[in-house]
């Protein structure tokens, strides 16, 4: 317990330094103007592409799931990882990650073990198709950055490094390979997707491919365990390649919003549990 106030702790004071930085860089009424001006209806759209860039990620770990003999209907698996995400965001005492390994361990009487095997080999097969869509960006981008042209070799080197790590350590999660890359590649596509129709809701017309490639960039700062770091690696990413820190700024905002009301979801399966196919949570939360 007292790891886990420390962790929160940790948590909170990174969370605040990252906010300060912020605030003190980008000229937050500008970037409030801009958000102000946004366009619903690309707005409800970059929601959409979300919340399906979701659902693409919950088959893709109950595939995993199921190469273990873990047999979890996709439906319930779907529910639980927007309720997983509603614990992440809004009350991240008790994570999301830990939420469901406990759930699944207690109603399918999984081993635990594996069902963490899973979850972590699913964030590296995230973490690979974001790689290789940040390098596509990169390569169509107008960055002229040192070695460009030798990048897009990186893609077929992430794909073998992927397949040959889980052939030498986790050879039976190997069946389920092609389809959680496919699923992968959909996840990140479709959040790409979601960032474009923000881009469109602030009504950027020029550099757009530009701003994709710097916010992917700072999609990997999600290994920092803080609140903003995604938004601040992008706006330092924007300051450094040239591009408006105020509109980065709008653009990051937003597209957390799009990720806090799909979060949003997993409060209904919470307030009524029958929803799940039982009387009350298992976890006892």
């Amino acid at each position: 317990m007292v790891k886990k106030y420390l962790k929160a702790a940790l948590k909170i004071i990174l969370s605040a330094a990252a906010i300060y930085i912020i605030v003190n860089k980008v000229d937050l009424d500008k970037a409030w103007e801009y958000i102000s001006q946004a366009r619903w209806f690309y707005l409800i759209l970059a929601l959409l592409a979300f919340l399906i860039s979701k659902t693409f990620s919950s088959f893709r770990v109950n595939r995993l799931y199921r190469s273990q003999g873990i047999q979890i209907p996709d439906v319930l698996n779907l529910k639980v990882n927007f309720l997983g995400m509603f614990y992440n965001l809004f009350i991240p005492l008790i994570g999301g990650e830990g939420y469901k390994l406990i759930y699944f361990r207690k109603r399918f009487k999984a081993s635990g073990k594996r069902l963490a095997w899973a979850a972590l080999l699913d964030r590296v097969s995230g973490m690979v198709a974001l790689c290789m869509l940040t390098v596509v960006f990169f390569m169509f981008s107008s960055f002229e950055l040192p070695y460009k042209k030798w990048a897009l070799m990186l893609i077929p080197l992430l794909y073998l490094g992927h397949w040959l790590g889980l052939r030498l350590f986790f050879k039976s999660f190997l069946p389920a390979f092609k389809i959680t890359s496919f699923l992968s590649v959909g996840v990140q596509a479709f959040q790409v997707v979601c960032t474009f129709c923000v881009i469109m809701a602030l009504g950027i017309n020029e550099l757009v491919v530009e701003y994709l490639f710097v916010f992917l960039l700072a999609s990997f700062a999600f290994i920092l365990p803080m609140i903003g770091a995604r938004e601040m690696a992008f706006i330092f990413g924007a300051d450094y390649l040239g591009l408006n820190i105020e509109l980065s700024l709008a653009i990051s905002l937003l597209f957390y919003l799009s990720m806090a009301l799909s979060a949003l979801v997993g409060v209904y399966f919470l307030l009524f549990p029958k929803s799940l196919g039982q009387e009350e949570n298992p976890v006892g939360i």
